[in-house]
Formats: C-alpha cells, structure tokens, sequence
C-alpha cells in the first residue's frame, strides 16, 4: 500500500511539474513499453491586448513567494479552438497572404475575358509580376504599391486596392472596371507558449531598418565620403557606396530598386533601378552603372547627375535631392531575382557585376521577384 502511495505521489509531481524528460519504464511481463507523461495543452500563442501585457508579473524577485492567480490564468491558458475562415466565393477568386515583409495576392484568371487582362489588373501602382494557368500573381514588399499605413492601440494595418480598369476605345465597353480593398492586419502583442515561437505570417522572414547598418553613402571617385555641402555638375557621375552591415557567409548585398526625390518623402520620383537589380537609367546615361568592391558587404555604384525639370530656376541652395533604395542580402551567385545589372552602351548588352550576363535577360520585360523566405531585407 506504502509503495502504491509512493508512485501515485511520483507520477503526480512528474505530471505537475514537467521535470522528467525521459520516459517512464513500465514492466509489462518480458518485454518493456516506454510511456510518455502528459504535457500541459497550451496553444502555440495567443493574441492579447495592450492592457494584457503584465511585465511586472515576470519581472524576477529576491526570495520566493506564492504565484499569483494572474500569473497562473497566463500560464495555464485553454487552448483556443483555431479559428477557420469561411470560403466565400470571393476569397475563391481573390486569394491574399500577408507576410512579414510582403504580401501575396492571386486572382482568377477565369473572371476576366480578356487574355490580355493583366496589363489592366493593378495592386495599388503595381502591376501582376507573375502568369500560371488559372491565377494571375503579385507578391510585393508591404510597404510598397502606395500602400497606406495605419496604426491602433491593438493593430498595424496595410491597406491597398486591387483594381482592374480596361482600356477601351470603342463606342461600346466588353468588361467593366472593378476594385477591391484588400487589408493587412498585425497584431501588436502575443503570448508565446512554445520556445521560439514564430507568428506564422513569418515565413523565416526578418526584416531590417536602415538604423540597424544597412546605408547608403555619397562618395567620391576613390570611394571616400563626400564633405558636408558637396555639389554636382549635371552629367557628371555621383558615386554611392551601399554597404550592409555585416556578409554572411556565401553572401553579398543587392539593390532591389531605387529611385531619386526632389527631396525626403516628395515627389516627383524618378526611378533609377528596378526589377530587382536593373539599373534602368543606365540606358539614358552611360554615367550610371556598378563597380566591383573587394568588401563583400559592399555594393558600388554611380548615377549621372541630374535635375527635375520644376528645380531648374530654383536657386542652387535648393536643388537638392535624395536617393532612396531597397536592399537585400541574397547568395554570392547572382540570379534573375537578386542581381546587379545595368546596361553597357558599347556592347549594347546588359552586364552583371559579378556572375552570368544572362540573369539580366529579364531586365527588359519583368523579372521574378525573389523567394519570400531565408532572407535579409532593409529599407
């Protein structure tokens, strides 16, 4: 009787307090079968709100005390039933993803009758970057496609419009315009009950901000920082350097896209590289293009000088302009998607700075944006 008590008392401490990570051993007759203690049924995680957030309660304490209640409701919270979203005939023909950093959107290739329909289907400015058989594809980062931000005690939202407007210069219209809003929400707080625990709208996903090392650098022709107050003459290259702040092993830092503002945040904007890594205005000026950098987190480049037309009888004071780019860390081969290319006006050609001329193929018509996971972004 003593020892049944014994191990009644035994399986009760391991059960409560979750200390013995290795099986049980239990004799049935010759042989022996493991048996696993039963764990405590917690959810993965759990939104809270703001007022939720009781730091206080874990802040650690000299000598012990008896656990709050509060503590305990946190830590032995029910497993909330996950919630599954109703498939409506719209969420069938419009699909949405909202990552970390990005978001996916897919359309029905079905609701349109015209082949030609993506030239006329937008995500805000953006336009589709990818065709499959049944779907039309934009996957952008989240901050771009004049998305507009908004932001709750609770929530972060990104909201933009898909909107299709087809061009007709008939007497009479085939199809007829549509839009739709389309949101992404993030929650502020969560509860994790799991170690290294991850949101699943992180697809492996991390996301950088200049003020973490990435940045962007005026320099002159032997790679040295300009002075305060330096000026240009138009035409003339401007040297930058774009340097992260550290090179993974087997990688090295690319430009996404960039373009040039009249000033921080204003517009007019001029584009000067897209399609993920196209120097574009090296077309129109053989002053733009990339250097080679013995740094592996280093990435070098000029663009020739120039001026908005509505900047020409302002004073020279005023002239100024800002350089706005988007970073990214991808594998030391460059590919189709992480790439730095721009275009050589003597061979006519387009050129990378360090791999296959090839994967500049796509600069000309649009090239495929670059897998959403494994890594690093900074804007």
């Amino acid at each position: 009787m003593i020892n049944m008590l014994l191990k009644a008392a035994l399986t009760l401490v391991i059960l409560t307090r979750m200390v013995d990570l290795y099986p049980l051993e239990v004799s049935r007759g010759p042989a022996s079968c493991p048996v696993l203690p039963l764990g405590l049924n917690l959810p993965e995680s759990q939104r809270i709100l703001p007022s939720d957030v009781n730091e206080d309660l874990f802040r650690p304490e000299r000598n012990q005390r008896p656990v709050p209640d509060l503590l305990k409701s946190i830590l032995l919270s029910p497993t909330s039933p996950p919630t599954v979203p109703s498939e409506t005939s719209a969420s069938r023909r419009v699909d949405m993803l909202c990552h970390l950093d990005r978001v996916y959107v897919r359309v029905l290739k079905s609701l349109f009758n015209n082949p030609n329909a993506w030239q006329y289907l937008k995500l805000g400015t953006c336009p589709v970057n990818q065709a499959r058989d049944e779907h039309y594809y934009f996957l952008y980062y989240l901050n771009s496609c004049n998305v507009t931000r908004q932001e709750n005690e609770n929530e972060v939202i990104y909201s933009n419009t898909l909107s299709y407007e087809p061009a007709s210069t008939e007497l009479v219209v085939r199809e007829l315009p549509f839009s739709l809003s389309l949101e992404c929400h993030y929650n502020k707080y969560y509860r994790s009950y799991q170690f290294g625990y991850m949101p699943q709208m992180v697809p492996r996903t991390v996301f950088w901000r200049l003020d973490t090392g990435f940045s962007i650098t005026p320099v002159d022709e032997l790679w040295k920082p300009l002075a305060s107050g330096s000026s240009y003459v138009i035409g003339q290259p401007v040297y930058f350097e774009a340097k992260a702040p550290w090179s993974p092993e087997g990688q090295r830092p690319y430009l996404n896209n960039c373009y040039i503002s009249s000033a921080i945040g204003s517009t007019p904007k001029h584009t000067v590289l897209n399609n993920y890594g196209c120097m574009i205005e090296s077309k129109k000026s053989a002053q733009t293009k990339f250097y080679a950098s013995d740094e592996k987190n280093t990435l070098r480049f000029s663009v020739g000088a120039f001026v908005f037309k509505d900047m020409i009888s302002e004073p020279a004071e005023n002239k100024v302009m800002a350089i706005h780019c988007e970073m990214a860390l991808g594998p030391e081969k460059p590919t189709p998607s992480l790439k730095s290319c721009w275009y050589n006006m003597d061979t006519k050609r387009w050129s990378e700075l360090y791999g296959e001329d090839s994967v500049c193929a796509c600069c000309d018509t649009s090239c495929p944006a670059p897998d959403p996971s494994g890594w690093s972004l900074s804007h």
